[in-house]
């Protein structure tokens, strides 16, 4: 029995090589190659009309994207076929009704291509509620048919917390080429006939803005989540280390909580450092807060300062303890 399960660990093993390989020489072949160096170029911000190769693939009436997609499907195909029980080595995603291949990624940038099946579709509620990102979206329809949401917020502010949002549809079909701008527009497939498969390029924006979740009813802020996935993963983190109460910890949460351990952390992530390691050190979270409230340009610098006062007022002999 052993010897078997050492022989069928060694097929997968080898199996998993042979499909790295065969995608290896598929980024590298003629199909894939100038896509994959205009990526890199994308991901550092460049506009995608200057990455030739990538922006045809999202060009009007182009047939490049489905040149593209058949290329890769041919050389997937064929290499789980060949092994039926290996993986190709991408990225994916199962969201309901849209599982997800990640064809490539560099820098803030990711290329996938996503399916929709109109059947689970079918059986989902309207959405309550629409996410805006930071970031932003081109599709391609590549086959299929459907429709989707797409939800536009206004600039001005209603009451309180509230925003302004507009619902329109967008038909989708074979050739259908879109842009979303993710801090002002969210577009939600609602619907397909059988299947949907679309080619869909992101890029992250270089800023900290968070993502926010509004309801579409009345417009109401219902959730409020970090821009980048790194200050998600960091903030659950921080989170954890907190409720450990782990001191050892401390020094690392002010580093990055003043912006030195990452000058590209979000604000949110930041001030959550600061409250963990407040919490667990209240001298070094005192000076934290002081250094952070004469930081001139920092966003943090006003609460920061108000939470200051608040806390020596509150427990003055906080201020004594040093």
């Amino acid at each position: 029995m052993l010897a078997t399960a050492r022989r069928d660990a060694w097929e997968w093993e080898q199996g998993q090589a042979g499909l790295a390989q065969r995608l290896a020489d598929w980024r590298a072949g003629d199909a894939a190659a100038p896509v994959l160096a205009a990526m890199e170029r994308f991901g550092r911000g460049e506009p995608l009309e200057k990455c030739s190769g990538l922006a045809d693939l999202f060009a009007d009436e182009s047939g490049a994207a489905m040149d593209f997609v058949r290329s890769f499907a041919a050389v997937g195909l064929a290499g789980l076929r060949d092994h039926p029980l290996g993986q190709l080595p991408l990225r994916h995603g199962m969201r309901t009704a849209a599982p997800a291949l990640v064809l490539a990624s560099s820098g803030r940038a990711s290329l996938a291509l996503a399916g929709y099946d109109g059947s689970v579709l079918d059986t989902l509620p309207a959405p309550k509620t629409a996410k805006f990102a930071p970031r932003e979206t081109w599709i391609h329809v590549l086959d299929g048919t459907g429709t989707a949401d797409l939800v536009l917020l206004r600039d001005e502010e209603a009451e309180g917390e509230r925003r302004v949002l507009h619902s329109g549809s967008l038909a989708l079909r074979p050739g259908t080429v879109a842009y979303r701008y993710g801090p002002r527009q969210a577009l939600q497939v609602r619907s397909a006939k059988g299947h949907l498969v679309l080619l869909r390029l992101q890029r992250r924006f270089a800023g900290h803005e968070p993502a926010r979740e509004y309801s579409v009813p009345d417009g109401a802020l219902v959730h409020q989540t970090a821009g980048r996935v790194e200050d998600t993963l960091l903030e659950l983190a921080v989170n954890l280390l907190g409720r450990m109460r782990r001191r050892d910890a401390v020094w690392p949460m002010i580093r990055l909580a003043s912006g030195v351990k990452d000058p590209e952390a979000g604000e949110s992530l930041r001030w959550q450092a600061m409250r963990e390691a407040l919490a667990m050190d209240s001298a070094a979270g005192l000076d934290l807060l002081a250094m952070l409230a004469t930081s001139p340009g920092d966003p943090l610098a006003a609460p920061a300062a108000a939470l200051r006062a608040s806390l020596l007022e509150t427990r003055p002999e906080l201020g004594r303890s040093g």
